[in-house]
């Protein structure tokens, strides 16, 4: 089937839209395919020691959800032309309550623009890293061809990764074979993909790596990844030959996390910060917690309280290599915490007002720090495990 073919077929069964590729029929990715997706990009960076990223079609910022957990990355900008998804996610770059007790060695800083990706902004130039995350495929041929320039001639950053949709993996999806969303304007086969890739290279001198995500069934190896992807790379160390003074973009958002390294931290600012996590830990999964016969919940006075004994605060490790018993009961009451009249068990009130002690209102500050205890633990396993958001996931 040609290119021209596919794409009269798009325009006319455009109501047919794959909008999930995790309910399909016989395929199914896990995790989610969109968070494969997400987990590649922030892995790539990661091994290139990426330090400042441009996100191009952004679109429910979900993305910053991996993209921040990268140790190297301190800036992270996202660029959508859609202001309503933007004004919609925003909340997504906010600091979780985690941040602040686990504080970057790095500085962090992410923002949100409305903005075309043919366009250059100036407060973009100078970047190391841009992804487009399932984004190409969203644009017409002349306007693919203005952000190629835009991104790889204007830009020119030293790592660029592209990801998209693998036409010949539709073939394994039921029904008749048609692209996986109304609004896509392309959808490549393979040698398509690495022919415009080997064009960008050619063009702009970079080095291109070809990979994908998603792998076929056994039985169906040939059709490849179902989505395919290429890392571009540049040995150059040039700085971006054109310079914009112009502001074109609209800044939606924009959030600055807090850093400090730990062992940086006086012991009683240490000890406050383990205190609050194992806290925020155990008042989070109190309905999941009947088989803990250490903390339990009860009704005093028609509100529901949380008792956790001190000595079971001393079983864990950040705490109990801290401080004794006898301290830890002095700091609880010297911090405000509400402890019983022989100071054994702290009392927590599990009300909407100590919730929002903790919590800052958004949906997702849970998706990876309340999942795991271990803030060691690998982030990418994490947030992919734990990813509960009601993103779109076909993009």
């Amino acid at each position: 089937m040609s290119k021209e073919t596919r794409a009269e077929l798009s325009e006319t069964d455009g109501s047919k839209k794959l909008e999930d590729e995790n309910s399909l029929g016989d395929v199914r990715f896990y995790p989610p395919l969109y968070t494969q997706r997400y987990s590649f990009a922030a892995k790539i960076l990661e091994k290139h020691d990426a330090k400042w990223v441009v996100d191009l079609g952004c679109s429910e910022c979900a993305i910053v959800r991996f993209y921040r957990e990268v140790p190297s990355v301190q800036k992270i900008q996202l660029v959508d032309i859609d202001r309503e998804a933007l004004d919609f996610n925003k909340n997504r770059i906010k600091p979780r309550p985690s941040d602040y007790i686990f504080k970057r060695a790095n500085p962090l800083s992410i923002e949100i623009y409305e903005g075309s990706a043919t366009s250059l902004d100036n407060r973009t130039i100078g970047c190391d890293a841009v992804s487009m995350i399932e984004f190409i495929e969203h644009l017409y041929p002349d306007i693919l061809e203005e952000v190629e320039e835009n991104v790889f001639g204007r830009l020119r950053p030293r790592l660029v990764v592209v990801t998209t949709p693998n036409y010949e993996f539709n073939s394994l999806f039921p029904g008749e074979l048609r692209f996986r969303h109304y609004d896509h304007k392309f959808e490549w086969i393979r040698s398509e993909f690495q022919s415009w890739c080997q064009g960008v290279c050619e063009k702009y001198s970079y080095s291109v790596e070809y990979t994908g995500i998603g792998d076929p069934p056994l039985e169906s190896q040939e059709v490849g990844f179902c989505s395919q992807a290429a890392i571009f790379t540049s040995s150059s160390e040039s700085k971006p030959s054109i310079e914009s003074k112009e502001c074109c973009y609209c800044l939606v958002a924009e959030s600055t996390f807090p850093y400090k390294d730990k062992d940086t931290l006086s012991a009683e600012e240490t000890l406050k910060s383990e205190v609050s996590y194992i806290i925020n830990l155990l008042t989070s999964n109190h309905r999941s917690m009947d088989s803990d016969q250490s903390c339990f919940c009860v009704q005093k006075d028609d509100k529901e309280q949380m008792e956790i004994p001190v000595d079971h605060l001393m079983t864990f490790s950040r705490i109990s290599k801290l401080v004794k018993t006898d301290d830890l009961k002095k700091f609880l009451h010297e911090n405000g915490y509400q402890l019983t009249e022989d100071q054994s068990t702290l009392i927590i009130p599990l009300e909407d007002e100590w919730e929002d002690r903790y919590h800052d209102g958004s949906e997702e500050e849970n998706e990876t720090d309340i999942c795991v205890e271990d803030s060691n633990v690998n982030f990418y396993e994490a947030a992919t495990s734990c990813a509960i958001d009601t993103e779109e996931i076909w993009d």
